[in-house]
């Protein structure tokens, strides 16, 4: 098939091109600057460059709401299916104390129901991949976090019993759903959740990481203030930016979704949540 692919230099996105690579399909990346080093038998097209260009079918692995910027362009490509990223957190977020989380949900929402929308009105299958907490290769933002404040503090703070389910999901098998979800035929058009293959408490989830870290498990039960305190004193450092307190507040909350459609349409089989060595930052 002949694939365009947003969001290549993300860390699903680099591992995701080798495999579309091996498969055989011809495959072009838009990107704003050329990967180093960029992977081989791919073409590298900068984000505005769509001249001449026909597709078969596309895949984002971009965040979700850049997409609508570009599906004009795509419609002149003749693409027949487009594949997207989005999120459960447009659930999780949607109500969140934090505005900046509510933001996030809002965008996500807003972003696919512009691509139903557009798809629709032009016939062209559509398919949006929600997946729940992404882990994996020690690049992503959610295990490895927690793994990145191991290293540093020696331990992990957790909140009450800290008993909320998690599906934490690898990113290898979101990769290969979304290659599935390119070529699989007679798929219909909708959103797909893909959750992990086991659902554990979050205390559980911690303890996993300690043990893949070959450390005993230390976590300090704290009470809610006193970690949305320390959450507001590590957002001062670059790196952790990003927490929120509604974060730490979920702890006790069960983020728990089907895959099954997933599952039956896609063939999406995901692990159950053991840690490899590479699977952790720094290794």
């Amino acid at each position: 098939m002949r694939i365009g692919l947003l969001g290549g230099s993300s860390f699903l996105g680099e591992r995701a091109l080798p495999l579309l690579t091996q498969a055989g399909h011809s495959t072009t990346s838009f990107t704003r600057t050329l990967p180093k080093p960029p992977c081989p038998g791919v073409t590298w097209r900068k984000a505005d460059d769509w001249h001449g260009l026909t597709l078969d079918t596309f895949l984002s692995f971009a965040p979700l709401w850049v997409l609508p910027d570009y599906l004009e362009r795509l419609a002149s490509t003749g693409v027949k299916r487009v594949v997207a990223l989005s999120s459960t957190s447009r659930f999780v977020k949607q109500a969140s104390p934090d505005v900046r989380e509510k933001d996030v949900a809002q965008r996500l929402i807003n972003a696919e129901e512009q691509l139903e929308q557009w798809a629709t009105e032009r016939r062209i299958e559509w398919v949006v991949l929600r997946p729940t907490l992404i882990y994996g290769f020690g690049a992503d933002k959610n295990i490895s976090e927690i793994a990145r404040f191991i290293q540093r503090f020696g331990f992990f703070p957790l909140i009450g019993g800290a008993t909320g389910l998690r599906q934490p999901v690898h990113g290898a098998d979101v990769i290969q759903a979304c290659l599935g979800a390119l070529s699989v035929r007679g798929l219909p058009s909708g959103a797909y959740n893909l959750s992990g293959g086991e659902t554990l408490p979050y205390h559980t989830m911690v303890g996993r990481i300690f043990q893949a870290m070959g450390r005993p498990a230390r976590t300090l039960p704290l009470p809610a203030g006193a970690v949305s305190l320390g959450v507001s004193i590590l957002r001062c450092l670059p790196r952790y930016r990003h927490l929120s307190s509604a974060l730490v507040a979920r702890m006790n909350q069960d983020l728990v979704f089907n895959h099954s459609n997933a599952r039956d349409r896609l063939g999406f089989a995901p692990r159950a949540f053991h840690l490899m060595d590479e699977d952790l930052p720094g290794r």
